[in-house]
């Protein structure tokens, strides 16, 4: 397969719709948590299962993807820059990975069904690993509140240099 400088049609076109499906999610993750009802939480909480079930497809297939694809070459810049670039892109797959995982997990280990929007469940029997579901729970808040907005903001930061850098390279 031959690689250019770019990423793919498709996988910028996947690339995109993961972004906007994790920042939603972690929109709605947020404003869950800030309720003032239990009413409130719920649907906002229905509306993050939902919109997860997507996530987890788009996630998959972004990261099948990848596996398939491959990564592109390092892009200029330092050993230390181009290290950091890969490990960031590189744990937020890891880490959405484990967020479309858990996520689900989740609502299973408690024998809750994942309904989304009301037009179809999914559901696992998984309730005899119970035991299972407050670690799981705490690991998707703590990746969903810490970790993946962390490494949004280094991949976002990474992504404004790397522009900036061609501009000022195609300036001069």
């Amino acid at each position: 397969m031959e690689r250019s400088d770019r990423y793919s049609g498709i996988s910028t076109v996947n690339h995109w719709i993961t972004v906007i499906l994790v920042i939603a999610m972690l929109v709605l993750g947020i404003v869950a948590g800030e309720a003032t009802s239990e009413a409130a939480e719920d649907y906002v909480i229905g509306v993050h299962i939902s919109l997860g079930f997507f996530a987890f497809l788009f996630i998959a297939w972004r990261i099948g993807y990848r596996l398939y694809d491959g990564f592109q070459p390092a892009l200029p810049g330092s050993a230390a820059e181009r290290r950091i670039a890969s490990v960031v892109h590189r744990s937020l797959l890891v880490i959405l990975a484990l967020q479309v995982i858990t996520g689900p997990l989740y609502l299973f280990t408690e024998g809750e069904s994942m309904n989304v929007f009301g037009w179809f469940s999914i559901h696992l029997p998984l309730e005899s690993l119970a035991a299972l579901h407050e670690p799981v729970e705490e690991i998707h808040e703590i990746i969903g509140a810490v970790v993946l907005p962390l490494l949004l903001i280094l991949h976002i930061a990474g992504a404004i240099k790397h522009y900036l850098g061609k501009e000022q390279a195609e300036d001069s």
